[in-house]
């Protein structure tokens, strides 16, 4: 890595009875993690990427010391800055859930300047939440849905400098009125850190990205406060490196699993959706906003909104498109 310099490490951090400290060098890390998980300490659980420990220390400390370039590191140049992110992974008996801690190396690169980072302020970064048409070239036309149909959501981030953004989607709630606390009701659609419930339930999913700064996804009419104006109520973030501790996760209901959107091959990542609470395994923080989209409405399918056509082609209830279970 040469003349790039050591601009930071991670910042360690206790999370659910854990402890990892990172020591970035010029071309390889050394993470000593310290694991009380009231169950003896098995090595053969325990990877960073795709490496496992050197060794253990004390008894409930594991080391791993390997290089940049290997266990599946992944690297990102930005404008000023190299970063390398992987994460650590110790999988423990059921019932309990399986742990994870994000490890990051930022270098700075020369000829960067930190002061000139410090003068970009958040003001300079945009988001944007939009209901769009079916594939994503417009506007939606119209904002009445029927049960079953497809709502296409676009979530975006734009920024007035040059360092490249990917955005993720923390949180998503439909209600009945913009601010949550006057609404008479509420639904999680994304929950647990990135978790797209409504795709567990119905036939809603994330779309291959298109660019890191844009999220699109399918969300199909569900039986929500029917006839009524309902709102998206969705937390956005921003990071100029793709996180190892942020996800984008789907219900992949054939094959009865969680995927991850932008690394299916990392998709354990997203086996915590059900079953605990995602913790971050830093204090380092994005840009974030929360965006309001709406009102729309969803409608009940009825026989009497079918045209002729439809009537004579389909005249059982078995033709009509089934509503989404809560």
């Amino acid at each position: 890595m040469g003349s790039e310099l050591l601009l930071l490490m991670l910042v360690a951090a206790a999370v659910a009875q854990n402890e990892v400290t990172v020591d970035c060098g010029g071309d390889s890390v050394t993470v000593r993690w310290r694991l009380d998980s009231h169950q003896k300490l098995d090595p053969s659980k325990a990877l960073l990427g795709s490496c496992p420990p050197k060794s253990t220390e004390s008894g409930d400390t594991l080391l791993f010391s390997v290089s940049l370039g290997a266990c599946g590191f992944f690297r990102q140049v930005t404008l000023d800055r190299v970063t390398y992110s992987n994460l650590l992974t110790y999988e423990r008996s059921p019932p309990l859930p399986f742990l994870s801690h994000a490890v990051q190396c930022v270098y700075d690169l020369p000829g960067s300047s930190a002061e000139e980072e410090d003068d970009e302020d958040d003001g300079a970064v945009t988001f944007s939440l939009e209901l769009m048409n079916s594939d994503f070239s417009a506007p939606a036309p119209a904002l009445h849905f029927r049960l079953g149909s497809v709502l296409p959501v676009r979530a975006a981030v734009e920024s007035r400098s040059r360092r490249p953004l990917w955005i993720y989607i923390e949180s998503c709630l439909a209600a009945t009125d913009p601010e949550i606390s006057r609404a008479a009701h509420v639904h999680p659609i994304i929950t647990n850190a990135g978790c797209l419930m409504e795709s567990k339930w119905g036939n809603s999913s994330f779309l291959p990205r298109r660019r890191p700064a844009e999220m699109r996804l399918y969300l199909q009419a569900f039986k929500f406060a029917l006839g009524q104006n309902i709102f998206l109520l969705c937390d956005l973030e921003a990071w100029d490196v793709q996180r190892m501790d942020q996800r984008a996760c789907h219900y992949i209901q054939q094959q009865h699993r969680w995927e991850l959107l932008d690394d299916p091959s990392q998709s354990y990542i997203c086996s915590s959706c059900e079953t605990s609470f995602f913790r971050r395994t830093d204090t380092v923080s994005g840009v974030s906003a929360r965006k309001v989209l709406g009102p729309f409405v969803m409608e009940e399918e009825s026989l009497d909104t079918q045209s002729s056509a439809e009537r004579g082609l389909c005249s059982s209830a078995a033709c009509l498109l089934k509503p989404m279970r809560l």
